[in-house]
């Protein structure tokens, strides 16, 4: 048995708490514990009893070392696993996260050593963790107090990272007297009710990122709320003819409850998500898979359907799956022929309604009028149009649908789509501007219309319809469009504002969509403001790392502005992103300001918060923000191993997928400097201090700027260190050897 393997998380969060909690006793515990016994997995179960022995004799430190090295187990064991199965895990409704957060302690305690089997079981909402036997708690003579102290820090810190409150007690343990196991209890408690699924992704992207743009001002985000997706209906007999009738049903019964109140996802909305997924619109979905898409847009409630040929009669049958308790309601079924979809559909929104319309109660977003019953040839042709995949196919669709009804406005708007995609404004335009102010799509109609005369060039026209829509749609779309308006216009009327306060509107309404920053800092750069153009621009790539138009536009402005080095590393980012920009000369472009680069929006949309797809987007950049944290932590490890080449490597892994975390350019420093290249140290302290800036990052440049024998400029940045922390001793140290070394300033 002494040879038996112990695992090596164990061996390494082990280590790492001694150094933390015992650290003049750490060269003690190495005898057992050192670096290449934990490699070659010779760590055996003979020697973790001597150090387990050995720290209960520490005065009282056994329980703190054991309960700080299961949190490190639990915070390796999540940092080590997929982006995608940690995104999983943390979508998870409560109470199937709590099982999820328990069954992976039970794996961290299975795998303490290859002798020990652990196991959870549930009874009446209370876990038990049983293990038999505890690697920890096999002891010669028995204890007074419990040893397993370590498996509930486990258990705590899992559930912590899954946003789930446990708490654990011990109820038996090995090492006292008569007891030949280890339980330990666990009690989680369960959330308020009523939490808006995508309120956690909000929150994480503004802590992550997103909050960045409070730099200058700050700005309220909308609350999130709860929010319901209508899923097309399946066509359960698989009937060719009712191909068609599952979109259509979904967007009858989409305007329904829209019309009762309920906060409902528009088919567009939906399309967009599912692309960023990569989730076939028209495929046929499990339900598993449909709650994984409800919980990554970021909805309350989904709503399935289905549709079934019984004769002559048509049976629909809807139902409602809350996705925060993980119930799914009964269904609500109709039936009647094809010629009363509108009417059996109606009735499901009735049946429906109740439930999702509360979930959006509170909101002041104001109920949508239900449209009239179109004539069903047209309604037919309409859904027919929607799901066509070639444009020409699209509008064949349509003008089908008008001809049938010419008053059908939703028609307009989707041949107004179909005519952009292919680049025919004029036609686009014509199909809009029939539609009455009465209609209940006229504002958008208008919006549309303003759009495509931008597209034809007709600026004052566009100036005056957006101008008339400020006062009734008040939108950050509108105010940025107002703006790409007044770039492009050679003269408007007198009453039009400067850009820059259009686009700094649009910022106030909606501060996380990196369209309105990255206008914003082009605008400034077009009323000669180089600087306040790179300031706005630097947040624009914060909001948008993988924007490689806003890298290369500041890159051209940081060149504008005398800042070559930086303007190289931006270019470079945007290179790596796209090979558009391999051939840039950035001499050539800083000369004179480009034109026509301001962003347009072609649509009306939710605020960026609120939207599915942006929450899709949050959470892949939370996975790579994740992904960046591991190969950070991976580097600092080997750092403090002495392993630079290892560590440079995994920071530059890091910093390859979040370019500006400045923890990662300043370790990154350091490595330089102590391997002898002060030039790329001093440049990685700068970036550093570009990204965020710190009185450590101000600290270490001072010490490179003395390496390199520039005392002047290592007193500048040492002074400034002090200036943020008055009592830093590292920066003090810095200034006398300035006094002791002095020489030439570089």
């Amino acid at each position: 048995m002494s040879d038996a393997v112990i695992g090596r998380m164990l061996v390494a969060s082990l280590h790492q708490a001694i150094a933390e909690i015992l650290p003049e006793r750490l060269e003690f515990y190495e005898s057992w514990l050192n670096s290449k016994r934990m490699r070659s997995s010779r760590v055996t179960l003979g020697g973790m009893r001597a150090v387990f022995s050995f720290l209960r004799q520490e005065d009282g430190q056994y329980d703190a070392v054991m309960r700080r090295a299961g949190v490190l187990t639990a915070q390796w064991t999540v940092d080590g696993l997929s982006p995608f199965r940690k995104t999983w895990l943390r979508r998870l409704p409560w109470r199937f996260r709590v099982r999820a957060a328990c069954r992976l302690a039970a794996h961290i305690a299975s795998a303490t050593w290859v002798g020990a089997k652990a196991r959870v079981r549930w009874q009446r909402g209370t876990g038990q963790l049983a293990l038999q036997p505890s690697l920890f708690c096999d002891v010669r003579t028995s204890s007074e107090t419990a040893l397993c102290a370590y498996y509930g820090s486990v258990v705590i810190e899992i559930g912590r990272v899954l946003d789930v409150e446990l708490t654990t007690s011990v109820e038996a343990c090995q090492a006292r007297a008569g007891q030949g196991h280890c339980t330990i209890a666990i009690e989680p408690t369960r959330p308020a009710e009523g939490v808006s699924v995508i309120a956690p992704l909000v929150v994480a992207f503004l802590i992550a990122g997103g909050a960045a743009v409070s730099a200058q001002t700050t700005s309220p985000v909308a609350p999130a709320r709860e929010r319901v997706m209508v899923m097309p209906f399946e066509n359960e007999t698989k009937d060719p003819r009712l191909v068609w009738l599952g979109e259509g049903a979904a967007i009858l019964l989409k305007d329904a409850l829209r019309a009762a109140g309920a906060d409902v996802m528009r088919r567009d909305e939906r399309l967009k998500a599912f692309e960023r997924l990569q989730v076939p619109p028209q495929a046929s979905l499990s339900r598993a898979t449909v709650i994984r898409l409800g919980q990554l847009v970021g909805a309350a409630d989904v709503v399935i359907g289905s549709v079934a040929a019984q004769g002559d009669l048509l049976v629909f049958s809807a139902r409602r799956l809350r996705l925060w308790p993980g119930r799914l309601e009964s269904p609500v079924t109709e039936r009647g022929k094809i010629a009363d979809v509108f009417a059996c559909i109606r009735r499901i929104a009735a049946g429906l309604a109740p439930a999702p319309a509360a979930a959006g109660a509170g909101s002041e977003r104001p109920v949508a009028a239900a449209p009239a019953d179109p004539p069903l040839v047209a309604f037919e042709a309409y859904i027919r149009g929607l799901l066509a995949q070639a444009p020409a196919a699209q509008v064949k669709f349509f003008h089908t649908a008008l001809q049938a009804a010419p008053d059908y406005d939703a028609v307009r708007v989707a041949l107004w789509q179909a005519h952009t995609q292919v680049g025919e404004y004029r036609a686009a335009l014509e199909a809009v501007r029939g539609v009455p102010d009465s209609s209940p799509v006229a504002l958008e109609a208008r919006f549309l219309a303003s759009v495509s005369l931008v597209h034809v060039g007709e600026y004052t026209e566009a100036y005056r319809v957006l101008n008339s829509l400020r006062p009734r749609a008040p939108s950050a779309i509108i105010q940025n469009n107002l703006g790409v308006v007044r770039l492009r216009a050679s003269s408007l009327p007198s009453d039009a504002l400067k850009a820059t306060a259009y686009f700094t509107a649009a910022r106030a309404l909606d501060p996380l969509d990196p369209d309105y920053v990255f206008n914003l800092g082009y605008a400034s750069w077009l009323e000669g403001d180089p600087e306040l153009a790179a300031s706005w621009l630097r947040e624009a790539v914060r909001l948008g790392p993988g924007d490689g138009a806003a890298h290369a536009l500041l890159a051209t402005v940081l060149q504008a502005s005398g800042q070559a080095a930086e303007a190289g590393r931006e270019l470079s980012l945007a290179q790596r992103l796209s090979s558009a920009y391999d051939t840039l000369d950035l001499k050539a472009a800083a000369a004179a300001p480009p034109r026509g680069m301001a962003r347009l929006k072609d649509e009306i949309a939710p605020p960026r918060s609120e939207r599915a797809d942006a929450s899709v987007e949050m959470i892949g950049q939370s996975d790579q923000r994740d992904m960046a944290m591991f190969y950070l932590e991976r580097a600092r490890r080997l750092a403090e191993q002495d392993n630079d080449r290892e560590a440079e490597a995994e920071v530059k892994r890091a910093l390859y997928l979040a370019p500006y975390d400045a923890a990662a350019h300043l370790l990154l420093g350091r490595i330089c400097l102590r391997s002898g290249r002060t030039r790329d140290a001093i440049e990685a302290f700068k970036i550093s201090l570009w990204s965020k800036e710190t009185a450590a990052a101000h600290v270490a440049l001072a010490e490179a700027y003395l390496d390199a024998h520039s005392p002047d400029l290592a007193r500048g940045e040492a002074e400034r260190a002090l200036a943020m922390e008055p009592e830093s001793a590292a920066a003090k140290q810095v200034l006398d050897r300035v006094k002791r070394e002095p020489g030439p300033t570089a």
